[in-house]
């Protein structure tokens, strides 16, 4: 099925725009607009937001469709996403490279030496390099969310209600909040869960949810403070933040899902990600919310080496540490806390015309970011994939994104 719909996307939707025949941002434009309007039309997602930069400059920033199927709600480009594991690397890796310079961290320290309880663990060994390469053998994921319900679907006591009160007051979505407490029982468990091998690649989102922890204890600043302080503020990203809902009108915020298993209502301006929803909404595993514009310094200052307009964020060595792989010599592509392509030439990813020194991340709602160092060039892909149920799988099958970066490094 995903062969015979590239073929035919190929057929009727790229092959008339004569892919690389021209070198301009026209055509760019003219290739992407047709390969976006391909997902919409076969239910990939609703919409879209799409931002290219190259030669020094963006290229394109452009949004498609609309926020739901009904096509009331034209995506617009100030409109913010859930970013999912996108955060990893925009929140969670961006905070631990400058955590890492400012507490001068050796990667083979043991994280334990920091967050003193895991000493009494299955996690006291671990180092910093094992956990961003996700080669620590921790487990991918733990359903919190599983573990509040009962049978019958309803709460357990004294995790959600559906009113806001002292001792509820973790708001998760418009009318649910959880225990005050709950938070200690979901590190807990995090702390105290099973290790496999370590060496062996097993993605993993567990460790970032510690980063919080660590940022505070290192630096005395909540973790979203120490972002704006050290990131969001000087690169002025007043449209990439952690509880929109708070800070946006509904009607700006894309919806992600509607959820008919957990919170049993459409999500919207809260975290989908069940886990980070459980912990307040803040994790470098899970909860920012975004356009592409406020993405694009992030990366721009990534692919400038760690310079944002002649102004140094982060150290160019760190960069470079972070950005390569980790274990080269291992069957792991991961570098810390970014992906990097696959060298598997049968099946290459995410696009067989990267480079080798690029990196990025995707994420489980449709987000996908990916950066070019020897291109001199990044693509930003923000849509909510996951509407109405994540078990649509329309951009996987069409391969969207991948198709995107081709278009991007074939112009």
């Amino acid at each position: 099925m995903k062969k015979l719909l590239n073929i035919l996307f190929l057929t009727f939707h790229i092959l008339p725009f004569g892919m690389g025949a021209q070198e301009n941002s026209t055509s760019l434009e003219q290739q992407v607009d047709s390969l976006i309007q391909y997902g919409i039309q076969n239910k990939a997602f609703p919409g879209a937001q799409v931002l290219i930069f190259k030669n020094d400059s963006i290229q394109l920033n452009k949004s498609y469709g609309y926020q739901t199927y009904d096509s009331i709600k034209p995506i617009q480009n100030n409109n913010l996403y859930d970013l999912a594991s996108v955060t990893k690397v925009l929140a969670g890796t961006l905070a631990f490279m400058k955590l890492y310079e400012l507490y001068d961290i050796n990667l083979d320290d043991k994280v334990s030496n920091y967050i003193l309880s895991l000493n009494k663990t299955n996690k006291k060994n671990t180092s910093f390099k094992e956990v961003l390469s996700h080669s620590a053998g921790w487990l991918p994921y733990i359903a919190h969310q599983n573990l509040v319900l009962k049978k019958n679907g309803a709460f357990k006591r004294r995790t959600i209600r559906p009113k806001q009160s002292k001792r509820y007051f973790i708001q998760i979505s418009d009318s649910l909040f959880v225990h005050k407490n709950y938070t200690s029982k979901i590190m807990r468990r995090i702390k105290k869960s099973k290790v496999g091998t370590v060496g062996e690649y097993k993605y993993s989102g567990l460790w970032f949810f510690l980063l919080p922890e660590l940022t505070k204890q290192l630096s005395g600043l909540s973790f979203i403070d120490f972002l704006n302080r050290y990131f969001y503020i000087p690169l002025k990203l007043n449209r990439l933040t952690f509880l929109p809902s708070g800070q946006f009108s509904k009607n700006e915020i894309v919806p992600t899902e509607i959820d008919s298993t957990f919170r049993k209502q459409l999500v919207q301006g809260w975290v989908h990600d069940e886990a980070a929803a459980l912990m307040g909404g803040i994790s470098g595993n899970a909860g920012l919310f975004a356009n592409a514009s406020s993405i694009a310094p992030i990366l721009e200052l990534f692919l400038n080496k760690g310079n944002f307009k002649e102004t140094p964020l982060l150290e160019e060595k760190t960069l470079e540490t972070f950005t390569k792989r980790a274990y080269p010599e291992s069957e792991n592509r991961r570098g810390l806390g970014f992906d990097k392509p696959s060298l598997d030439l049968e099946s290459p990813y995410p696009s067989k015309s990267v480079s080798n020194e690029s990196f990025g991340h995707t994420g489980f709602t449709g987000a996908f970011i990916w950066v070019d160092p020897v291109d001199k060039s990044f693509v930003i892909f923000l849509s909510n994939r996951v509407y109405p149920s994540r078990k649509q799988r329309g951009l996987y099958e069409l391969d969207i994104r991948n198709k995107l970066l081709e278009l991007t490094l074939e112009n």
